[in-house]
């Protein structure tokens, strides 16, 4: 508030009206100018061309809310936090056993060792227990020996990666697509339970997988590890769905797809005139999508089908013994199984039950060639099964290296201590909380048991392919390194002709040698 006054020396003032304020020496009071910004004036288009354009930006707005009123938003707010003191922390604890061999590259493995999966159903109150798996595979322990035995065979080369030492990570999913998943993010994110940023940002801990057994745990893995462009290549998984690049990029395999074999089988019913046949198939993506093409294939040569049935292991008792007495009651013998080898001991015990004799199998090589009934019962039961299978190869070296093992050399290896119990039906603790369960633990191991002269699953007369297609996969992952090692620069495939380097590669670099190669003395691959 400004005061004036007219009196020289004097200490009383005078109020300035509103309208006024007061000159330099204060004695005088002069009117104020107020000035508007016009419509002609710059400033004046400035200020219009905004409200303008905030009026448009509001009604659009309003809009775009009325519009998509019914879906809900998601914010999402991002901490800022200084590089210091930053970790990566994994979100559940890795608790699945493994078998780990260290080295300057790591190759994953993920095989369905054990056929069922024991845990308590979540209460959602506590952190859910840990769960275990049983029903011990020998046969599928085989191959998991078999990959070790590849890479060791590789490690001890003076041609191939003669400067790099592979290593190892090998799962169990349990037959289980949900473990299939957790391995593989195990593998892309290794075991260490706190990494420094910005170490948690880098590349994967594996550089390419082997496995998994099963179809539909393959879909859930590849498309996993598939994101991070890590190849993984399977020795067992046969869908046809699995060829489709666009869903699963990163994956290749070893073994034919089914759709070639549904082909052949339809072509080998009908070469035996079977023209009245039965179904039965995994109620999975593997049976699914390869009965689907042996029933086109089987029309189109003039094959009936006189029933279609499907199933899953862990289907109630009443459904798997319903789906056998279909097959007795039926009016043909001749059946067609596209059963994956788990679900078949689950089909097979009931046929038993039942004592369904007399049917014609034709089989899938998903569970053809594995030991699924004792010899006795086989001979009632499976007697005369045909089918196809890839050609069966002994691979040198194999059957010596799998005679070495023993649990006084792996004394900490969950997986051949539990391979020797099931193997020799005895137990290698006496403690009983930390036993597993299993029907073979009844005495316990003397550690004189010998598996010369053994012929079962992990040591049969003659190897199947499937060791051998294991053998070849680890083959693939090594001469795709191998090729990038050997990479010149200047005449490399990627960017500018530039080479990945085989001490910072990315793993989806090692997918673009998996193109063809060629086995010394073997045979080639195609992917």
């Amino acid at each position: 508030m400004l005061r004036l006054t007219t009196l020289t020396d004097s200490t009383d003032c005078v109020k300035s009206p509103l309208e006024y304020w007061s000159n330099q020496q204060k004695d005088r009071c002069l009117p104020k100018n107020i000035e508007f910004p016009s419509f002609q004036e710059f400033l004046g288009y400035v200020f219009v061309a905004l409200a303008v354009v905030g009026i448009c930006l509001s009604q659009v707005t309003a809009a775009a809310f009325f519009r998509y009123r019914e879906i809900p938003i998601l914010l999402v707010v991002a901490p800022m936090r200084e590089s210091y003191g930053v970790v990566c922390k994994p979100r559940a604890k890795n608790d699945l056993p493994n078998l780990t061999e260290d080295g300057d590259i790591i190759l994953g493995g993920i095989f369905s060792l054990n056929f069922d999966v024991i845990h308590d159903v979540s209460s959602f109150v506590v952190r859910p227990s840990d769960m275990y798996c049983e029903r011990f595979d020998i046969a599928t322990f085989r191959l998991i020996q078999t990959m070790i035995f590849a890479i060791e065979e590789i490690n001890r080369s003076k041609t191939l990666l003669p400067s790099i030492t592979l290593g190892y990570e090998i799962y169990d999913d349990c037959s289980v697509t949900a473990i299939a998943s957790k391995a593989a993010l195990a593998l892309v994110n290794g075991e260490q339970e706190l990494i420094e940023y910005p170490e948690c940002k880098g590349s994967s801990n594996v550089a390419a997988i082997i496995g998994c057994d099963i179809s539909t745990s393959s879909m859930a893995a590849a498309r996993t590890v598939g994101t991070f462009g890590i190849p993984m290549v399977s020795h067992f998984s046969t869908c046809p769905c699995l060829s489709d690049k666009q869903e699963y990029p990163t994956f290749f395999r070893t073994i034919p797809s089914d759709k070639d074999q549904s082909k052949l089988l339809a072509e080998l019913v009908k070469t035996f005139d079977w023209n009245w046949i039965g179904t039965i198939r995994s109620n999975t993506d593997y049976g699914n999508f390869a009965m689907r093409t042996f029933i086109e294939e089987a029309q189109k040569v003039g094959v009936c089908i006189a029933y279609s049935e499907s199933f899953y292991r862990t289907d109630p008792a009443e459904k798997i013994s319903k789906v056998v007495q279909v097959m007795r009651e039926a009016t043909t013998k001749v059946v067609i199984g596209f059963v994956h080898s788990g679900d078949m001991r689950v089909l097979i015990r009931e046929i038993v039950r039942q004592n369904v004799t007399g049917i014609q199998w034709i089989g899938s090589e998903g569970w053809l060639t594995e030991d699924i009934l004792p010899p006795e019962d086989r001979a009632r039961f499976l007697i005369g099964a045909i089918g196809l299978t890839t050609p069966w190869t002994e691979i040198a070296g194999l059957r010596d290296n799998l005679l070495k093992i023993h649990p006084s050399k792996f004394p900490d290896s969950t997986f051949v201590k539990i391979f020797w119990e099931t193997l020799f039906s005895c137990s290698l603790t006496t403690d009983t909380t930390k036993t597993r369960k299993s029907a073979f633990q009844v005495q316990p191991c003397t550690g004189n048991e010998h598996l010369d002269g053994l012929e079962n699953g992990y040591l049969p007369a003659m190897m199947d392919g499937s060791s051998y297609r294991v053998y070849k996969a680890v083959y693939a992952v090594a001469h795709a390194l191998d090729d990038m090692l050997s990479c010149e620069e200047g005449n490399g495939p990627f960017m500018n002709n530039t080479c990945a380097h085989i001490s910072s590669f990315e793993p989806w670099q090692v997918g673009k040698y998996f193109i063809l190669f060629q086995l010394e003395c073997i045979d080639t691959i195609r992917f």
